[in-house]
């Protein structure tokens, strides 16, 4: 897998985010994850971009625990789609 794969594995279902936020914004962050080897690192990018997506979602009009469930889910798919990324030939990219 390479990092262009991950990212659309990653934003495959993130529409309303993308929409509120805009494309270039969220591939810049997703790709920034999947470039960063450090696990803990990463991480904290993950959670940032989380707190980040909700606050957008909110600001878009998306109520708080929809917001809150969509990022979560969102969170989940870029942390799969890192370990994946990381793990296919065990070299950072």
């Amino acid at each position: 897998m390479k990092i262009e794969e991950a990212v659309t594995a990653a934003t495959a279902e993130a529409s309303a985010l993308m929409s509120c936020l805009g494309q270039p914004v969220v591939a810049y962050h997703v790709t920034a994850i999947m470039r960063e080897a450090d696990l803990e690192h990463a991480r904290q990018m993950q959670l940032a971009l989380m707190r980040r997506s909700i606050e957008a979602l909110v600001d878009d009009g998306v109520e708080g625990i929809v917001a809150e469930r969509f990022a979560s889910r969102f969170h989940g798919r870029v942390g799969l789609t890192w370990r994946r990324l990381h793990a296919s030939d065990g070299a950072p990219h």
